[in-house]
């Protein structure tokens, strides 16, 4: 029996995808003290996040992935490559 394989995980299609489902841009992501809102981060998980930057500075996008920011993930403290935003529900 074979096996399908498995398609790697491409960002620069995530982000496409979420851009189109209402997500937006991390050239507007939320500065610190503008409080927590969902990021889709570079491996594709969707994480409740804040930001501790006072300037929005992001990553340009290259052959790794698409534009992209750092944010402390609220739950573990973690960082977090978030590729897009989006306000909490």
């Amino acid at each position: 029996m074979k096996h399908t394989i498995l398609e790697k995980r491409d960002p620069h299609r995530m982000l496409r995808d979420a851009l189109i489902e209402g997500w937006f841009s991390v050239e507007n992501i939320p500065v610190r003290g503008e409080g927590a809102f969902l990021v889709m981060t570079l491996s594709g998980l969707i994480r409740r996040a804040r930001s501790t930057k006072r300037d929005r500075i992001a990553r340009p996008a290259d052959q790794y992935g698409p534009m992209r920011t750092t944010v402390i993930g609220v739950e573990t403290g973690n960082y977090l490559a978030a590729i897009a935003w989006r306000p909490e529900l």
